[in-house]
C-alpha cells in the first residue's frame, strides 16, 4: 500500500509540475511578444556626392561637313570637335591647323577654305569669343601667333609653348611669370595681348 500511495503522490506532483511548467512557458512567450519594440520608419535621403561632369559647348563652322554647336567633355581637342562635325570638307585648309589644340567652353572655330587662306596670312583657325576680341588665347596660341606679339621672339615663344605642354594649360595670364625669360616688366607689357579661356 505504501507504494501505491507513493505512486499516487508522484503522479500528482508530476501533473502539478507539468501544469506549472506549461503555465510558465505560456507566460514567458507572451511576455517576449509584448516586449518587442518596432521603431518607426525614418525617411532616408540618398544624395549623390559625385560632382556632375562638366560639359563644354563649342561651335565649329566653315569648311566642315556638319557645322554647328557641339557638347564636349573637358580636355577635348580640336581634332575631336572636327570628328564630331563629320570631318573637314575637301576644300578646307588644314595645313596650319593645330588639331591637338585643346578646346574650351564657349570657343568658336572657323575652318577656312584653301582660297581664303591663299588671300590672307591670318591663322588657319580663327577662334572667336566675345570679351577677348583681338586677344590671343594662351592655351591655343601657335608659335607664329606668339611671335607676332611685340616683345616675344622665337626662344620666348618656344618657352611659352614648352611650359604649356608641360603643365597642360594656363589658368591665368599671370602664369607667364613662371616661363623662362619672362619677368615682371615683360609680363606687364604682355598682359594686354593675351587671355586665358
Amino acid at each position: 500500500m505504501l507504494t501505491t500511495k507513493l505512486v499516487n503522490e508522484l503522479k500528482k506532483t508530476c501533473v502539478f509540475m507539468m501544469i506549472f511548467s506549461f503555465s510558465f512557458l505560456l507566460c514567458a512567450c507572451n511576455a517576449k511578444n509584448e516586449a518587442i519594440f518596432v521603431p518607426e520608419e525614418e525617411e532616408i535621403t540618398v544624395t549623390n556626392t559625385e560632382q556632375p561632369e562638366e560639359i563644354m559647348v563649342v561651335e565649329i563652322k566653315g569648311e566642315v561637313n556638319q557645322p554647328g554647336v557641339y557638347a564636349m567633355e573637358p580636355g577635348s581637342r580640336l581634332n575631336d570637335l572636327l570628328s564630331l562635325s563629320g570631318g573637314a570638307l575637301p576644300e578646307a585648309n588644314l595645313r596650319n591647323v593645330n588639331l591637338a589644340m585643346r578646346v574650351a567652353d564657349g570657343d568658336s572655330f572657323y575652318i577656312p577654305s584653301q582660297e581664303e587662306t591663299a588671300e590672307s596670312p591670318e591663322p588657319s583657325v580663327i577662334v572667336g569669343g566675345g570679351e577677348s576680341e583681338g586677344k590671343i588665347d594662351l592655351n591655343k596660341a601657335t608659335r607664329e601667333e606668339l611671335m607676332g606679339v611685340t616683345g616675344i621672339g622665337p626662344s620666348t615663344a618656344d618657352n611659352i609653348l614648352a611650359y604649356r605642354e608641360e603643365k597642360g594649360r594656363f589658368d591665368s595670364v599671370d602664369e607667364l611669370i613662371n616661363v623662362n625669360r619672362i619677368g615682371e616688366k615683360t609680363l606687364e607689357k604682355l598682359r594686354d595681348f593675351f587671355i586665358v579661356r
